[in-house]
């Protein structure tokens, strides 16, 4: 019979458990060393399979809280995005895995070693949605699109500024989008989807700002061509008996122009787009005498 002595069996125990350290340190440089792979192939700008090595260590039980980890992954991603080429819709989703990186490291970094690097990170991608909602309606003219991707700028940016004031960016943003969309409406106004656009992008920007000039300039135009529109269909294809009716609403159109058109003489009197609008809309309304005041005013501007 083969039996095993009692010092055999405390040298096998000991064994095993200087093996299991053996393993679990071996674990640890391994997943370390991964993470140094990952920084180096970033260096090297091989943001891909710098990627393809740093998800495996920000998932492994021994590195999944490792700040630097979820920090490099951040930077990792948001310059794969950067590569990827301006302006990538099909892309965004390596912006979104940035920016939850970088909250991730933030959220780990007690000591705060990587807290302003990982701010940059989220403002970055901030700054690219911010552009693309952009760079949408100029180029796809796709407003809805273009919305979703500025409410993802916004809530983006209030991760690192949680109390930033949004009031100059949305009226850059829906003064800039009512615009677009009035010069398309006017070049084809069998679209009335641009019209639609406009208006409602024209009337959130003075609801920001009351007296924006070009919100309400815009909005002059944008009604004023609406009544006029109605008033040429009087000479082709409106039936008699909807006469009254085309007429009455042409009327409504040219009011609803007046007081943005009003807005803009109060504060630029000398601005021609609204003195030049306000004797078209006078002239519609049949309203002479404050038709002749603006003609002549526009007079007086020609000669200077």
């Amino acid at each position: 019979m083969i039996t095993v002595s009692k010092s055999y069996h405390w040298l096998t125990k000991s064994s095993f458990c200087f093996l299991l350290c053996c393993l679990i340190w071996h674990n640890q440089y391994a997943q370390t060393d991964s993470l140094f792979k990952a920084q180096d192939l970033c260096s090297q700008k091989k943001f891909e399979q710098a990627i393809q090595i740093i998800d495996n260590v920000v998932n492994h039980i021994e590195t999944k809280e490792d700040p630097s980890a979820w920090h490099i992954r951040s930077f990792a991603y948001l310059q794969l995005y950067t590569q990827s080429g301006k302006y990538n819709t099909s892309k965004i989703g390596l912006l979104d895995t940035s920016v939850a990186s970088a909250v991730q490291s933030m959220k780990l970094d007690i000591k705060g070693e990587y807290k302003d690097q990982n701010a940059q990170f989220i403002e970055n991608s901030s700054k690219k949605m911010f552009n693309l909602c952009i760079v949408l309606l100029k180029d796809s003219l796709n407003s809805s699109k273009s919305d979703f991707f500025y409410n993802k700028y916004k809530k983006i940016t209030t991760l690192i500024k949680p109390d930033f004031n949004f009031k100059e960016k949305d009226l850059e943003y829906y003064n800039g989008t009512g615009s677009i969309f009035v010069d398309l409406y006017l070049k084809n106004k069998s679209k009335k989807e641009y019209q639609d656009v406009a208006k409602l992008s024209l009337l959130k920007a003075i609801e920001i700002d009351p007296k924006n000039i070009s919100a309400n300039i815009n909005l002059g135009v944008l009604f004023y061509n609406e009544g006029v529109e109605l008033m040429n269909k009087l000479e082709y294809d409106v039936d008699l008996s909807q006469l009254d009716i085309v007429q009455e609403n042409a009327k409504k159109l040219f009011k609803q122009s007046l007081p943005f058109m009003n807005k803009v003489y109060e504060l630029e009197p000398k601005d021609a787009r609204a003195i030049d609008g306000l004797e078209g809309i006078y002239h519609a309304l049949n309203d002479g005498e404050m038709e002749n005041f603006f003609k002549q005013k526009k007079q007086a501007l020609d000669k200077k």
